[in-house]
């Protein structure tokens, strides 16, 4: 009677122990997905500062004749 229960209990925890491995290995995949849009949005930026549009000159202009 205590082998059943002993068994039971190491099957128990063995169960606990893979559903708590299984929910690691989603966070690490959301996380691998999220590190990868960061890396996207990095890219654009600097993508961005090389090539800036040209700004518009801001002052007042004098029109000679």
């Amino acid at each position: 009677m205590m082998v059943f229960s002993k068994v039971r209990e190491i099957l128990i925890d063995s169960l606990k122990l893979k559903l708590d491995i299984e929910e690691i290995k989603k966070r690490l995949s959301n996380q691998d997905k999220s590190i990868e849009l960061i890396f996207i949005y990095l890219d654009e930026l600097i993508e961005k500062q090389e090539n800036p549009p040209p700004r518009q000159q801001i002052g007042i202009r004098i029109h000679s004749e």
